[in-house]
């Protein structure tokens, strides 16, 4: 599995910073359960440090490797293509069968390898240039994702969204999962009187990084002109944010690790996804099997698996006033609280984890290599 900047063996402090994230914990999960399902998996990612060197071994079936290509310090994902050559040239393509790659990066690598491709885009620039301006690497990145979607054995779109844009050659869906034994043992009201939440105030949690693209910022100017009573709680690397305005009732919490983070979306009513663009939204789906209600913008992964009134509240990207009017509806029917928070919990259980996920990416695997 090559994931040339989502390193699987990340801190969980650090998700949440700058490019650490989604693919970090799709890369981990997977390749995790892929060796349980009896698959040799190696990880190749960037070393980012010297601490950050050779081989890790984990178990007997799955191992992290470390490339120094470049310097050894942490650089954006947009200033990475540069040293892609140098990450390719210390790879022997004889030690694997197949290479599975996340992110455009990754692909560019798999494709030089010239091995059976599996591959998985986690963000696509089609979607991302929608909503910002193009930076000096969309070309390359555009160019390389349409490439892929040509040439790989099989595609992974993790949304339906994804496979009409791309139309890829070889295309399969497979959604994300979720650690459904940490979601199972959860209980709202357990969790509420855990972490001392004020069932009198709407209890409203933003988890992910604060990027522009995420869209928080709208969440906080919609939460500033309410009167509603409310806390709301955000879960990322705070750093970039340490400076921002604080209202009373808005609390930066630093990063936490995932058992924790769980536990915070049980105990609140409401999580929020503002982003501009989202491909798939995992953390929206891990709030379902938590029980939360979810307020999203209607972009990408986040409008195809809420739906308006059932699961959710959707609401135009960017739009600070439409997502004052979905809390404020919340706020004033508890009963459809309820009913969405029942609703989600049991469709997340039901329908997302990563035993499925490896379960389907290996029966892929396996007929590219028959």
């Amino acid at each position: 599995m090559i994931s040339v900047h989502g390193n699987p063996l990340v801190s969980d402090e650090e998700l949440g910073s700058d490019g650490k994230g989604g693919q970090n914990i799709y890369v981990r999960e997977v390749g995790k359960k892929l060796t349980s399902l009896n698959c040799d998996v190696t990880w190749l990612t960037r070393s980012e440090s010297k601490a950050e060197s050779g081989v890790v071994g984990l178990s007997e079936r799955l191992r992290c490797r470390f490339i120094v290509a470049g310097p050894q310090t942490h650089i954006h994902r947009d200033h990475l293509y540069q040293y892609l050559d140098e990450f390719v040239a210390q790879i022997h393509p004889a030690a694997f069968d197949v290479v599975f790659t996340c992110y455009w990066l990754s692909a560019y690598v798999g494709m030089a390898l010239g091995l059976p491709h599996i591959h998985a885009s986690m963000s696509l620039g089609y979607m991302k240039y929608r909503q910002e301006s193009m930076s000096s690497i969309g070309p390359t990145r555009l160019r390389i994702e349409k490439l892929v979607g040509e040439l790989a054995d099989v595609y992974v779109c993790q949304t339906h969204e994804e496979m009409e844009l791309m139309q890829p050659r070889n295309p399969v869906y497979i959604p994300c999962g979720i650690n459904e034994e940490t979601f199972q043992k959860l209980d709202k009201a357990e969790a509420q009187e855990k972490m001392g939440f004020d069932s009198d105030r709407l209890n409203v949690l933003y988890v992910g990084r604060f990027a522009k693209q995420k869209g928080y910022n709208y969440a906080l100017e919609a939460l500033s002109c309410t009167t509603i009573p409310h806390t709301f709680r955000l879960i990322g690397d705070c750093k970039s944010v340490s400076s921002l305005k604080r209202h009373p009732s808005v609390q930066l919490l630093g990063s936490k690790k995932p058992e924790e983070v769980a536990l915070f979306m049980a105990a609140s009513d409401v999580l929020i996804m503002p982003s501009l663009y989202e491909p798939f939204g995992l953390v929206a789906i891990e709030a379902m099997a938590a029980g939360c209600c979810l307020i999203v913008s209607a972009v990408g992964g986040l409008d195809e698996n809420v739906q308006d009134g059932v699961n959710g509240l959707k609401v135009p990207p960017g739009n600070s006033a439409a997502i004052l009017a979905a809390f404020e509806k919340l706020w004033g029917d508890k009963e459809l609280r309820e009913r969405i928070s029942k609703t989600n919990r049991q469709h997340a259980l039901k329908t997302y984890s990563w035993k499925s996920v490896a379960a389907e990416i290996k029966q892929n695997l396996e007929k590219i290599l028959d």
